[in-house]
């Protein structure tokens, strides 16, 4: 016997179900696709002091530009397809959140390699930390899956 197939309104509902507690992916998604927007608008961002780092490890602001957008859209993609399938598969969450933590501790790194302090102090760092929170919660939901739900 198959699964009845859940089309219309049933993918809503259960994309209005997941969204709640995988809110701050989301938030982290469209941070990263509008950080690397930002980066492809006119001007040169990488001219500026605080951007020394980034020169040295891209070749200019559009390539990271666009692997920010490209990065942030396949993570939003990645939720869609999660929170609209009747079996959700965490594991494209926990892989979305390492990909996510480690550019946020790049980000971190190429801020603090140019030596200037600045707000970015008080973000990325924290964005890497709630990466982390990220995986830690796919990876419950997946042991919730793999076990069931403890009682």
């Amino acid at each position: 016997m198959t699964s009845p197939t859940y089309i219309g309104p049933g993918i809503w509902i259960r994309i209005q179900h997941r969204f709640g507690p995988r809110m701050m992916e989301w938030f982290m998604a469209f941070h990263t696709a509008m950080w690397g927007f930002v980066l492809l608008l006119p001007g040169n961002s990488f001219d500026q002091p605080a951007w020394i780092g980034f020169r040295a490890v891209f070749r200019n602001d559009d390539t990271l530009g666009w692997a920010m957008v490209l990065m942030g859209a396949l993570r939003l993609v990645g939720l869609i397809v999660n929170g609209a399938r009747k079996n959700v598969t965490p594991v494209i969450r926990q892989a979305s959140a390492g990909i996510g933590c480690l550019i946020w501790v790049g980000i971190s790194y190429c801020y603090a390699s140019s030596n200037v302090m600045s707000t970015w102090l008080a973000i990325y760092p924290l964005f890497a930390i709630g990466e982390l929170v990220n995986i830690h919660r796919a990876a419950h939901d997946q042991g919730e899956i793999r076990n069931g739900k403890a009682r």
